[in-house]
């Protein structure tokens, strides 16, 4: 029997492996020689950078990245190719020619990438490797990567450095590079919502309590001035304090009426409330993207819902729907000041076992692992102490927004009635789905 003979083709396609989601992803060999093309990842969209090379026989594709492995659909197959396939450069590079472009490719940007690009594709990178949300091994090593990548893109300076000389030259920030952890916060600490919540002004508190210098004009003074002075300085504190709230509360107060006003100013039925919804879910979709972007929502829609219904409840079972709302408010404040304090306490357990292990010459390891422990439970009591001080802030907006006396009735309710449509969309807004590595 004749063996079956099965005809080839000339390849047409090249394979690449994404960098984001690790999708296998195939495209036409382009027609242009020698340069890098770029590729969108048809399921996570993320723009990769690939070197394709023309040689005689055929076209290959080899990834100007670590963190890729695409492969020719060439006979040469089963071969990885990665940044040390492409010959180095030497001499000085340009901005529309770089030296290297390491850091791009690890952001999977373009070396002509707008600011706005970089910061867009770090925060999805960022995101999608941050050791808490991704249960990779690898994660962490990538996250920092990216994070030293994005800082030196996201400097005009340094990138134009790294432009130029590529590794050749210190492009790192003055002062060297921040901690990637404390670098994400920093990016993605709910900055995106501060027409919302305004500035969360409990980590500037704390921060000005561990900076307080030692007042050595109290040197001499008998215990009775020195509380008279120290009293004197706390209510000036307390009243820069209370100025300073009154301010953000004003402020948040005119960003919801005008949030309201897209629909309290139209016609306010039901196919404007279902546009309205469609904006605000859009929005939603946009913001939970952040650190704590979806505890954030939750917190906010929580507090509009429960004021939306105290307020139309005042007109509804002869106002005892309002009254219900109203002690709901307060168990729930009471419930989340205390998880607030327990929070606080437990990070103060954990001070203590940091303390005992330095006395008892803990092993380096176990140490550490206190160390973990307490950071992640700073974290926990910082959000805790954030979310009630937001959502504090917010019941205060919300009966400035519900309660102007000069305002109609009538506007007062469409007000409340879109603050509920928020608070719904706000609660109902679930986390993306964590990325399979």
């Amino acid at each position: 029997m004749e063996p079956t003979i099965i005809k080839s083709r000339k390849p047409q396609y090249l394979t690449a492996e994404c960098v984001g989601c690790k999708t296998p992803v195939e495209f036409p060999i382009p027609k242009s020689t020698g340069d890098v093309t770029y590729i969108e990842c048809y399921v996570c969209k993320q723009v990769l950078s690939i070197d394709i090379q023309y040689p005689e026989k055929g076209a290959s594709a080899s990834a100007s990245t670590g963190t890729s492995s695409p492969k020719s659909s060439s006979s040469n197959n089963n071969k990885k190719d990665g940044p040390s396939s492409k010959p180095k450069r030497t001499g000085t590079g340009t901005d529309a020619s770089p030296l290297e472009t390491e850091l791009y490719d690890i952001l999977g940007v373009p070396v002509d990438a707008t600011p706005a690009q970089i910061k867009k594709n770090y925060r999805a990178l960022a995101l999608q490797n941050h050791p808490d949300k991704n249960p990779d091994p690898d994660a962490h090593a990538k996250f920092q990567k990216i994070s030293e990548a994005y800082q030196v893109l996201s400097d005009p300076k340094l990138r134009s450095d790294y432009n130029m000389y590529g590794h050749n030259k210190d492009v790192s920030p003055e002062g060297g590079f921040v901690n990637p952890e404390a670098f994400f916060k920093q990016q993605f600490g709910g900055d995106r919502f501060v027409d919302i919540i305004g500035e969360i002004s409990i980590g500037r508190d704390m921060r000005d309590a561990l900076n307080d210098p030692e007042d050595e004009t109290t040197a001499g003074l008998s215990p009775e001035e020195k509380a008279k002075r120290e009293a004197s300085a706390n209510e000036s504190k307390d009243k820069a304090r209370d100025e300073a709230r009154q301010a953000r509360v004003d402020k948040l107060v005119k960003n919801l009426i005008h949030k309201l006003s897209i629909f309290t100013d139209g016609p306010c039925d039901l196919e404007a409330a279902k546009g309205y919804q469609e904006m605000i879910r859009l929005e939603a979709e946009d913001l939970k993207a952040e650190s704590y972007g979806v505890e954030l929502l939750h917190a906010i829609g929580f507090t509009y819902t429960l004021k939306a219904k105290q307020y139309l409840g005042k007109n509804e079972m002869l106002g005892l729907g309002s009254w219900f709302h109203g002690v709901r408010e307060k168990g729930h404040i009471l419930s989340e000041t205390v998880s607030t304090l327990r929070a606080a306490m437990d990070l103060q357990q954990s001070f203590t076992q940091l303390q005992e292990a330095e006395k008892e010459a803990m092993d380096e390891a176990a140490k550490k692992a206190l160390e973990e422990a307490a950071a992640s439970k700073g974290l926990r009591a910082l959000w805790k102490g954030s979310k009630l001080e937001v959502e504090g802030v917010l019941r205060d907006v919300c009966d400035k927004v519900l309660g102007d006396p000069a305002v109609p009735k009538a506007t007062l309710l469409e007000r409340a009635r879109a603050l509920k449509i928020i608070g719904a969309v706000y609660e109902g807004v679930k986390p993306d789905k964590p990325t399979t590595p």
